[in-house]
């Protein structure tokens, strides 16, 4: 039993002799560090005071790092102020085109409404083509060919002939089941024959 602890002991003791020559090894090294980093700290103080002492032979004062530092930040704060202006102005061309459609576009079917002249003397101007009676789809046909930018329907344009018959311009005829308009004769010229028979009749 005695044996054993004796053997522990100087097992122990090995340990710590190792621990303790690892350490002292280890303050050297350290020691080495310091005195290496010490002497150059030294040598950097010494440069400093011969830098200093040539700068005041010199005359020059201290450079200023200040505006140095500020100058990127300014370009920077330029270039980024730019960048908002850019995009704001591109925002904005598509905003003024809109507005100037939008200003634009009721323009149009006025300046349409001044150089088109109404369905209803557009009706009467085909009808005046012919002398045979003509049906609201054949009319809405030939209307559709003269002016192609313009929407028209069977519909609509038998609006329109109805409102020439009521205006007499036109007159509306039957023929079967279909409904047939043509032109009125001008009245003046229809009454020719009727101021010509007074005429002859006192020659007679």
């Amino acid at each position: 039993m005695a044996e054993g602890n004796a053997t522990l002991k100087s097992q122990y003791a090995e340990q710590v002799d190792a621990d303790l020559e690892r350490n002292t090894q280890e303050q050297e090294r350290v020691r080495s560090e310091v005195a290496a980093l010490q002497s150059r700290l030294e040598a950097l103080e010494k440069d400093h005071e011969l830098l200093v002492s040539m700068r005041a032979a010199l005359g020059t004062p201290p450079a200023k790092k200040a505006k140095a530092a500020k100058a990127p930040k300014t370009a920077k704060a330029a270039a980024t102020a730019t960048v908002p202006r850019a995009r704001r102005a591109a925002k904005a061309a598509p905003a003024a085109a809109r507005r100037t459609r939008k200003t634009a576009e009721p323009d149009a079917p006025q300046k349409a409404n001044k150089t088109t002249p109404p369905l209803r003397e557009l009706v009467v101007g085909v009808l005046a083509k012919h002398d045979e009676p003509r049906s609201a789809a054949e009319v809405t046909q030939e209307l559709a060919q003269a002016h192609p930018g313009r929407t028209l329907s069977v519909t609509v344009v038998r609006n329109a002939l109805e409102a020439s018959v009521a205006k007499n311009q036109s007159e509306r005829t039957k023929q079967q089941k279909s409904v047939y308009y043509r032109v009125v004769k001008d009245a003046e010229a229809m009454q020719e024959p009727s101021a010509a028979t007074p005429a002859a009749t006192a020659g007679v």
